[in-house]
């Protein structure tokens, strides 16, 4: 992937009507509908919220939904509303943002720009919704409950943990507390430690390794053999210990596979937001002329990679089923929507 312009990354699809593919189309014609990406610092190789955004872009293209699309892959946050920029200054029809760190920067673009169309992926809803913006969100809690499901079935002890950021984001609230109710869905009288980071600060969120490791390490001392991290490098560093401890773990937010190396031989999977089919929708319901509204994605595990043999068929049929039930609701998590 190239790099240019300092902090712009630009991936580009060649989605031109065939014999046309010399001229780049103009995304101001009428005629012409293009959508453009903007991730977050993760990248567009992330195995998570990004890529599955993307995943959904490309969808539509495929069914010439969308004649251009492109996308910028955000080096710094300063970039954020830079990188919306270009897009809205080159007419774009839809632009699509991913992360919740966007969401200032994405709000601000929709107000200015009221002509063009806007998906936030993973931000909140506006209690004052604007016509041009729409968000993606995602059912936190049933992520956890998998995770929670998954380590119910393995565990050796029946003493389980998770390591997460603080209970005052909702997010890490309906997460972990999902994972302690999908745990003892599996198994009533199961132990499951939960511990929440305390005292922190916008400045240092997702960021602290070395409590998510001193956390883990703490439960695994008390009999834990099965971690869930959650909160980015917090999570991280819980399956750093983890794998130190070689007991079995449990990822969130991406494919942790691919982000820590000394956590493989102990990950089971992850627990994964999959944003690609709601992203699909939202630009036919926009490409069509339609209204769009809020919408939810789906939370998903990871493959098991080198650990599939480790999970049994019946857990694997077990947890597939499992997630069907919670997207249909007919199993609920019961986790309140926020830290009381």
């Amino acid at each position: 992937m190239k790099r240019f312009l300092g902090a712009l990354a630009v991936l580009l699809i060649a989605l031109y009507p065939a014999g046309c593919s010399r001229f780049l189309p103009d995304c101001r014609r009428p005629e012409v509908f293009c959508a453009g990406l903007v991730t977050n610092t993760a990248g567009l190789d992330d195995h998570g919220l990004n890529a599955s955004s993307w995943a959904g872009i490309n969808h539509a293209a495929l069914e010439n939904l969308v004649q251009k699309a492109v996308v910028i892959e955000s080096v710094d946050t300063r970039d954020y509303s830079k990188n919306i920029a270009t897009f809205a200054e080159a007419g774009y029809d839809v632009i699509v943002t991913s992360g919740a760190g966007l969401k200032d920067e994405t709000l601000a673009a929709a107000r200015a720009h009221e002509t063009l169309r806007f998906v936030g992926v993973d931000q909140e809803p506006e209690a004052s919704p604007l016509p041009n913006f729409a968000t993606v969100t995602f059912p936190q809690d049933q992520g956890g409950f998998l995770a929670g499901a998954l380590a119910a079935q393995l565990t050796r002890t029946s003493v389980i943990g998770a390591a997460c950021e603080t209970s005052g984001l909702a997010s890490m609230w309906l997460t972990c507390e999902g994972f302690r109710a999908g745990a003892r869905y599996i198994k009533p009288d199961i132990k499951v430690f939960v511990e929440y980071r305390k005292g922190s600060s916008p400045s240092d969120l997702f960021l602290n390794e070395d409590w998510g490791r001193q956390s883990a390490q703490g439960m695994i001392h008390d009999g834990a053999d099965v971690i869930f991290g959650a909160g980015g490098r917090i999570g991280q560093g819980a399956l750093s210990a983890a794998a130190e401890a070689r007991i079995w773990s449990i990822g969130s937010e991406q494919d942790q596979y691919y982000a820590i190396r000394e956590a493989r031989p102990y990950l089971l999977t992850s627990v994964l937001p999959d944003a690609s089919e709601a992203v699909y929708q939202l630009i036919r319901l926009i490409r069509n002329g339609e209204p769009t509204h809020d919408v939810q994605g789906y939370m998903e595990l990871a493959p098991y990679h080198d650990m599939e043999r480790f999970v049994p068929e019946s857990a694997q049929k077990a947890l597939s089923e499992l997630g069907q039930a919670l997207r249909n609701g007919s199993v609920l998590t019961n986790v309140a929507p926020e830290a009381p």
